[in-house]
């Protein structure tokens, strides 16, 4: 018994391990890392960890301070003494990451079952100047197109945020920034090809407080998503992730269009239909669900209830010319309809009555031809010449058909 006791005594009041003493002695960060790794297993307890790794945060911290201080000198003194940016957002991600990971084991019971956290609030107080640091040269980097750069400052800038080492500091949790350092992190990342990690990035700026950081961040979002869909199984994916952001972001139009757009390639028309009607049960003044319920009645040849939709499509509306084309070819189409299911079997010819009617109908879609020819005279949009020459000959308004030949 006496024995076991003078054991255990040694090891609980023995001092650092030989793996630690040589971490410590490092005088650069890249030996003590090297050392880390290869001696980590080999380090006596979970204090000694910490330790380890505060190590590297010693060493890494010292040489984005020193860098840092000459950025400010330059500043405050208009000198222009060389900074090694490169090698300071280097230093400044390693020292977060290690500060993260040393928090892991310092914050765990001692030998004593104590939990003593020995460089936790030290950390949290001399690294929170380094995400400003990752954040300003992540923007600079991000506005000059830098993307491995930008990605580089700013994602390392996020997920050091995330840790529950920083995320309990004040400033960095309520960051104001972290949205828009979202959004530039998640183009990076697009251009990158990193798309799982952009999908990531873009959603935390869609939900950002700034109404155009959550615009910028859901449109790059809807695009990144909508990538590489070459499977109906990609497909269908497609669509719920846009059902799950529209539950999100009910009001946003985009959002609505993307999901709308991807059912109606799926075959999914009734549930557009239907989701229509829900929408407008909420945003009474929405015009897009007219305008995908236009869309699909005239696809399924109901030309009279397509025109109704049609009518609810203010002139306001961008690229209305495109509207009030499709409500033309609607009721021109009625009254094709009209005349195919009328005329005399053997003379092809309307009675008196029916021929007026006709020329009524062709009439009603006359004034809205004419109505493209008035917003796009060159027919840059829509090709509205060659009905609206048809009508005039069947009106028997020779002068004007000749103006359009």
């Amino acid at each position: 018994m006496m024995a076991m006791f003078m054991v255990a005594s040694a090891t609980a009041f023995a001092g650092d391990s030989d793996a630690l003493k040589a971490i410590l002695k490092a005088k650069d960060y890249a030996e003590a890392e090297a050392l880390l790794k290869s001696g980590l297993s080999q380090l006596a307890n979970d204090q000694e960890k910490a330790k380890a790794y505060n190590k590297l945060v010693d060493l890494a911290y010292a040489k984005y301070k020193k860098e840092d201080d000459i950025k400010t000198t330059n500043q405050m003194l208009q000198k222009n003494e060389a900074v090694d940016t490169e090698g300071m957002i280097k230093a400044g991600i390693a020292a977060l990451n290690n500060a993260a990971e040393c928090d892991k084991y310092d914050i765990l019971p001692n030998a004593k079952g104590q939990v003593k956290p020995a460089f936790q609030k030290k950390n949290q107080d001399r690294l929170v100047m380094v995400f400003k640091g990752l954040y300003d040269n992540g923007c600079t980097f991000a506005e000059d197109s830098k993307n491995e750069d930008a990605f580089t400052c700013l994602d390392a800038y996020l997920k050091a945020a995330e840790s529950p080492l920083f995320s309990v500091i004040p400033t960095v949790k309520n960051d104001p920034n972290r949205g828009i350092a979202a959004y530039y992190a998640g183009r990076a990342a697009m251009q990158l090809e990193k798309t799982g990690r952009a999908i990531e990035l873009l959603k935390i700026g869609a939900k950002d407080t700034i109404q155009q950081v959550r615009d910028f961040s859901i449109d790059l979002l809807l695009y990144t998503m909508g990538k590489n869909r070459s499977t109906k199984e990609d497909s269908l994916k497609f669509i719920n992730d846009m059902k799950d952001l529209y539950a999100q972001y009910p009001e946003n139009e985009k959002v609505y269009s993307y999901m709308c757009d991807a059912m109606i390639l799926n075959s999914q028309e009734d549930a557009v239909m239907k989701i229509g009607e829900e929408h407008l049960a909420k945003y009474p003044n929405s015009v897009l669900p007219h305008i995908y319920k236009a869309f699909l009645l005239q696809n399924q040849k109901k030309y009279a209830e397509a025109v109704e939709q049609w009518n609810l499509i203010p002139e306001t509306q961008p690229n209305y010319v495109q509207f009030a084309y499709y409500r033309a070819v609607c009721k021109y189409n009625i009254a094709v309809e009209f005349n195919e299911a009328n005329a005399d079997a053997r003379t092809g010819r309307l009675t008196p009555e029916n021929e007026t009617k006709f020329k009524d109908m062709l009439s009603k879609a006359q004034v809205d031809f004419e109505k493209c020819q008035q917003l796009d005279p060159d027919q840059g949009t829509v090709k509205w010449k060659y009905l609206l020459h048809n009508i005039y000959t069947q009106l028997g308004l020779a002068d004007k058909a000749a103006t359009l030949e």
